[in-house]
């Protein structure tokens, strides 16, 4: 029954074969072949029954009472991953067809629901590979249709994803339409230095979600926010075609940060042998 209290036994259970995923995503199914969950005040409470019909109407309402995330079972979770990845090929293969900013909407928050999920499972390589090639042929659209990088940009801005799904989109989105401005790189530098940008916080991955919503960090917790760069730059290599130059970039893309932070304490920054400075660095 929707809204029924579980029982503790069913609760541990829950517990075992049942994983959060965020809501929006159930959209690419039509229903679940398991019952789905909200967890509120420490309880589960049941939201969906099995073959119960998924629509926009139930996502906007769970979203508003119960926030972004909801319970769904392993298999059903697996089935979800699936269904999202086929949903981005097939539409990454006909983003040339048809409205522009239509097209580049959709394709957004595909990309966002899969990248949440690979922040979950970063070693994942056929999920890696498919955002790569997907996120490319997305540069490529914005590359062609200049008019709509404004529009996409805040329509990312205003959705409900974390910020560390949201922010690597939204900073390459404006890096690219930047770049494209100072009309001295070719587009094929800008669409390698777009995806430089949007794989270069998948060290995030490593980060517990909660550690983002925390005002006081551990000095550990500390060290791992500051070793996402050689983090991201760990779970790329030799996994999708970004050459040396930019891993580099990735593994350095805080360096004015350091460098400020040396200046403060009055030490050396330290820079790599293989480190890059230039304009593509800074940005």
């Amino acid at each position: 029954m929707i809204g029924e209290d579980i029982s503790p036994l069913d609760e541990h259970r829950l517990c075992l074969h049942f994983r959060p995923v965020f809501v929006a995503q159930l959209l690419v199914l039509d229903s679940l072949d398991k019952e789905a969950y909200s967890f509120q005040n420490k309880h589960f409470r049941k939201e969906l029954e099995p073959g119960e019909g998924i629509t926009s109407e139930f996502i906007s309402y769970y979203a508003q009472k119960f926030g972004t995330s909801i319970f769904i079972h392993r298999s059903d979770y697996e089935r979800l991953h699936n269904t999202l990845r086929s949903e981005l090929t097939k539409h990454t293969r006909s983003l040339s067809i048809g409205n522009p900013l239509k097209n580049a909407t959709k394709q957004i928050n595909l990309l966002s629901m899969q990248m949440g999920n690979l922040y979950e499972d970063p070693f994942n390589d056929e999920v890696l590979m498919n955002q790569f090639q997907s996120s490319k042929n997305f540069s490529s659209l914005l590359l062609n249709n200049k008019k709509i990088h404004k529009q996409i940009y805040f329509a990312l801005s205003k959705s409900r994803y974390h910020y560390t799904i949201t922010q690597p989109l939204l900073s390459s989105i404006l890096l690219l339409s930047f770049l494209q401005d100072m009309k001295v790189f070719s587009d094929k530098e800008i669409e390698a230095l777009f995806l430089t940008s949007y794989f270069k916080d998948i060290g995030m991955s490593f980060i517990p979600r909660e550690k983002f919503e925390q005002s006081h960090l551990s000095e550990f917790d500390k060290k791992l926010f500051d070793k996402h760069t050689e983090n991201s730059m760990a779970i790329l290599e030799g996994r999708i075609p970004l050459n040396r130059n930019q891993l580099s970039l990735i593994k350095n893309h805080h360096h004015l940060n350091h460098k400020i932070q040396a200046a403060i304490h009055s030490e050396a920054d330290k820079i790599d042998e293989d480190f890059i400075v230039g304009v593509e660095s800074t940005m």
